[in-house]
C-alpha cells in the first residue's frame, strides 16, 4: 500500500508543458500520491501555457547560458525543497547549470531525469554542450525515463546500472477545431509536414519526391507544409512553381493546430533521425494517419499498410512508391488504416494506460 504522504515535486519546462499538462492532472486525481507541480517559464520564450493550470509558475528571466541564472534556479530549487519531496520528476532541462544545481541541493532525495535528449544527432542545438551535458546528467543520476523503446535501448546499452522507465509521451491534444484559416482541396489527398523546419527532418526530400512524380499522380495530392523555418529561400526554389505545395513558414498558433491536423489525410514525416515526435503524438491525437520513415522512432508506432506506412529513410525512391500506393486508395481503403490506427491509440496512448506505467515505476523507488 502506498504511503498517502508521499510527494513528488514535479518540475516541467514550459518548453515541455504540452508533455505534462494531460498526465499531471491525471495523476494528480488517479494516483494515491501528493503530487506538486511546478512549471518554469522563460521570459524569453513565447510559448502560452494552458488557462487554469493547476501549478506553481516560476519566471526565470536570465538565458541558459548566462551566468546570473544561477541564483534563480537556486532560489527556486530551495522554494520547491522546503515542501520536503520524496522525490523529483524533473521534465526540465535547463543546460548547462540547472542539472548541477539540482544534484547539489537535492542531495538524497531521488531525481527522475524525463530524458528528452538522448542519442546525439544533426537536430541538436549547441551539439557539443549538449552531448556533455546529457551525458553528465545520465552518469550523475540513476533514475530516467525515456520516451521510446529504440531510445530505451541505447540507453541500456550504455548505462545499464541505471532504473529506468519506458513509456511514451500521451497522446498531444490541442481541443476541437475553432479556426477556418488554412485551404485544402477536398478533391485530393491533403498532405501536412508540420512543426520547425530542420536539415534532419529532410523537407527537401519530401519535395523533391513528390515534385518527380508522374503528373497524373502528383496532381492527387496536396501537400501544406507549416511551421518556422530558417532556410526559406532554399526550399522555396525547390518548390519553384508547384501549385500542388502551399507554405506557411512562420510558427502555428496552437489554437490552429486542430484545423490543420483535422483537414488532412495524411501527416507525413520524412525524418532521418528522431528522439520522439510531437507532431507524430498530435497525429493520433487527432486519428490522422502518418506516412514516416522506417527509423526506429517511427517503426515501433506505424505498422505499414495497416495504420500508416512506411518508406526507407533517405530514399526518395521509396517515398515515390509509397505516395504511389496512398494515390491508388480508395475510401475504404482510409477508412480501415484510420480504424486501425483508432485502435492501436486507444490500446497504447490513454490516460489510463500510461499513468499506470507512471505509477508502477513510483511505487518501485525507494524515497528519502
Amino acid at each position: 500500500m502506498i504511503n498517502r504522504k508521499k510527494t513528488i515535486a514535479w518540475i516541467t519546462a514550459d518548453y515541455f508543458i504540452d508533455v505534462d499538462f494531460s498526465i499531471v492532472p491525471y495523476l494528480k486525481k488517479h494516483s494515491e500520491y501528493k503530487i506538486e507541480w511546478y512549471v518554469i517559464k522563460h521570459q524569453s520564450n513565447k510559448i502560452a501555457l494552458p488557462p487554469n493550470l493547476d501549478a506553481t509558475i516560476y519566471t526565470i528571466t536570465h538565458r541558459g547560458k548566462d551566468i546570473r541564472i544561477i541564483p534563480e534556479y537556486y532560489n527556486i530549487l530551495k522554494r520547491i525543497l522546503e515542501n520536503k519531496p520524496s522525490f523529483i520528476y524533473s521534465d526540465y532541462l535547463g543546460m548547462p547549470f540547472y542539472y548541477p544545481i539540482l544534484f547539489y541541493m537535492s542531495k538524497n532525495i531521488p531525481v527522475i531525469h524525463a530524458a528528452h535528449n538522448v542519442i546525439p544527432y544533426k537536430g541538436w542545438p549547441n551539439k557539443r554542450l549538449m552531448t556533455w551535458y546529457v551525458n553528465y546528467i545520465f552518469k550523475n543520476n540513476q533514475y530516467f525515463q525515456i520516451f521510446s523503446k529504440h531510445l530505451l535501448n541505447y540507453f541500456n546499452k550504455n548505462f545499464p546500472e541505471k532504473k529506468v522507465l519506458e513509456c511514451t509521451m500521451t497522446l498531444k491534444s490541442y481541443g476541437n477545431t475553432l479556426t477556418n484559416n488554412y485551404h485544402v482541396d477536398n478533391k485530393k489527398i491533403n498532405l501536412l509536414f508540420f512543426g520547425n523546419v530542420k536539415e534532419n527532418k529532410r523537407l527537401d526530400l519530401l519535395i523533391n519526391a513528390l515534385t518527380e512524380l508522374p503528373n497524373n499522380i502528383q496532381e492527387k495530392f496536396h501537400l501544406t507544409i507549416a511551421g518556422k523555418c530558417d532556410n526559406i529561400e532554399k526550399y522555396q526554389f525547390l518548390i519553384g512553381t508547384n501549385k500542388n505545395i502551399t507554405t506557411f513558414f512562420k510558427r502555428i498558433d496552437d489554437n490552429e493546430i486542430p484545423e490543420l491536423f483535422s483537414k488532412h489525410q495524411y501527416l507525413i514525416l520524412p525524418y532521418e533521425d528522431v528522439a520522439q515526435s510531437g507532431p507524430h503524438m498530435i497525429a493520433y491525437y487527432y486519428n490522422l494517419p502518418v506516412i514516416a520513415s522506417d527509423i526506429k522512432g517511427f517503426s515501433e508506432r506505424i505498422e505499414d499498410t495497416v495504420n500508416g506506412f512506411l518508406f526507407a529513410v533517405n530514399n526518395k525512391e521509396s517515398l515515390k512508391k509509397v505516395l504511389t500506393k496512398v494515390s491508388n486508395q480508395d475510401e475504404k481503403e482510409y477508412i480501415r488504416i484510420k480504424n486501425n490506427l483508432a485502435q492501436y491509440t486507444h490500446d497504447n496512448y490513454s490516460l489510463e494506460v500510461i499513468s499506470q506505467k507512471y505509477i508502477n515505476y513510483f511505487n518501485s523507488i525507494k524515497s528519502c
